[in-house]
């Protein structure tokens, strides 16, 4: 049998989504075309891809040894456009911390736009990079790198609640599989709060009240209602003519709802925010939340 390396293994997961060219996967592989024919030629001798008009596809033997190898989703690098990946590989850091900058990338390249504190919520529990608080991650390892992005479109106050950082090409989720499955990026969970906030039954004006608000709260760790709305409220109305209306109408029950997003105080007004454990495999929202407080964090 084969020994795999890590571009045959990206190169198996990206045909799992569906058959592609040699031209097609050495760009997505970032190989010679040619090494990679041959490459290719190697893993069908050994029943892992087949040939089919025009390219390649991933066997049932190919789809055991991704079973098998215990990483359970996509390389982020898969969906890293070339440009992108060139310019990540340009900074010069350490493998965990590019790694990191590839996953928030991800969230964008997913989504479409996201703010600072879904970014944080969706990929530092899974890539701390080596930084002790989200704060140090975003401020220090991500920010800046990801504001330097080709297709990148960072606001103009990046760390002001609700602001929103925006991919320049066609969002992920817009793009489905040719078996009608959206494809999820390793960073992009079913447990983030932005999924949460996704779900709700909100107007446009409200969904950017309520992603403002967690927005803020995934940076400051915990507040109350009225440090929220003070912070929030001015910007992001959601259509509400009081703070007390807009809290209690819209932001309250939503909270409610969001993974993540918990109170601090029993029935009381306090609000916390507590990051997500690694590797949760249930599908219970709440799972892998540990009972130990994450919320507070300094601000670096």
């Amino acid at each position: 049998m084969v020994t795999l390396d890590d571009r045959d293994t990206a190169t198996l997961w990206r045909l799992r989504r569906g058959d592609a060219d040699v031209a097609t996967l050495a760009e997505t592989v970032r190989c010679d075309p040619e090494s990679l024919r041959d490459r290719l030629s190697e893993l069908a001798d050994n029943g892992l891809v087949a040939p089919v008009d025009g390219g390649y596809r991933i066997t049932s033997d190919g789809e055991r040894v991704l079973a098998a190898s215990g990483t359970g989703a996509d390389d982020d690098r898969i969906d890293t456009p070339p440009d992108v990946e060139q310019r990540i590989e340009s900074f010069d850091l350490r493998a965990d911390r590019e790694a990191a900058v590839r996953s928030a990338f991800a969230v964008l390249h997913y989504w479409g736009d996201a703010t600072r504190g879904e970014i944080v919520d969706a990929v530092y529990s899974e890539d701390p990079a080596g930084y002790e608080t989200r704060n140090a991650w975003w401020a220090e390892g991500i920010r800046d790198y990801l504001a330097d992005l080709p297709t990148v479109d960072p606001p103009d106050s990046p760390d002001a609640p609700g602001a929103l950082w925006r991919y320049g090409g066609t969002p992920t989720v817009a793009e489905l599989t040719d078996d009608g499955r959206v494809l999820l990026e390793r960073a992009v969970t079913p447990f983030s709060v932005r999924f949460g906030i996704e779900r709700l039954d909100l107007s446009g004006d409200e969904r950017a009240a309520v992603r403002a608000a967690v927005d803020w709260l995934v940076r400051e760790g915990e507040g109350d209602a009225e440090g929220i709305a003070d912070a929030v409220y001015s910007e992001y109305s959601g259509g509400y003519d009081s703070p007390e209306e807009w809290w209690v109408s819209c932001v309250e029950p939503a909270f409610e709802a969001i993974p993540g997003v918990q109170r601090a105080d029993g029935d009381g007004e306090r609000w916390r925010y507590r990051q997500r454990s690694t590797g949760r495999t249930s599908t219970d929202p709440g799972a892998g939340l540990s009972d130990e407080s994450l919320a507070s964090d300094e601000e670096p």
